[in-house]
């Protein structure tokens, strides 16, 4: 199953865009001009850590993610450029799965409300941002469905690319069980910066 859920999300990816940025709405899917996502994530960060409710992340953990992620910002310029469509919520809520005579079949991706114009690897980071071991074979599901190699830093970069979610995640009002695995997570990458290298 993590294989083909792997598979069906790097399709996604397929689809490609004049550019890089958010939709701009009203169905079309036209593209903002937005600033690269290297230069967006520092302030984003710092701006989401501001915005954290009392309680859910002391001051220590929420100054060290604002200096981290500046420190891996630049690695996002590898993929500043990229323009394919991200779904940007993968998680398993959002995919309806099947069986079939030949196995497992993902029949539909769900919730396209954060969807944009980015690099795919964010997708793989988020279906794996809790439990990398979730489904197993989705990370190599993932690489055999892309229509061009992955560089050997995929992983990290998508890693980083989900530093968005993350601080995005945990300005949620207290009592919102997935901003507080954000924000649990957040503290042991705080805590052990090599869990951005897996």
């Amino acid at each position: 199953m993590g294989a083909e859920v792997g598979r069906v999300v790097a399709r996604v990816s397929r689809v490609s865009f004049d550019r890089p940025g958010f939709f701009s709405g009203g169905g079309n899917l036209a593209v903002n001009e937005d600033p690269p996502w290297s230069r967006q994530l520092p302030e984003f960060a710092e701006n989401c850590m501001a915005a954290v409710p009392d309680g859910r992340l002391d001051s220590r953990t929420r100054r060290a993610w604002a200096k981290l992620c500046p420190h891996h910002a630049p690695a996002l310029e590898a993929v500043d450029g990229q323009s394919r469509l991200v779904h940007s919520d993968v998680n398993p809520k959002n995919i309806l799965v099947a069986t079939t005579n030949s196995g497992w079949m993902a029949n539909a991706l769900l919730d396209w409300e954060f969807s944009y114009s980015g690099c795919p690897y964010a997708d793989a980071a988020n279906m794996t941002r809790f439990a990398a071991d979730r489904l197993d074979g989705f990370a190599a599901g993932f690489a055999e469905g892309q229509d061009t190699p992955l560089p050997a830093n995929w992983a990290y970069l998508g890693r980083v690319l989900d530093m968005f979610a993350l601080s995005d995640l945990v300005t949620r009002p207290l009592g919102h069980a997935v901003a507080d695995q954000a924000a649990a997570l957040i503290g042991h990458i705080t805590t052990v910066p090599s869990r951005m290298n897996f």
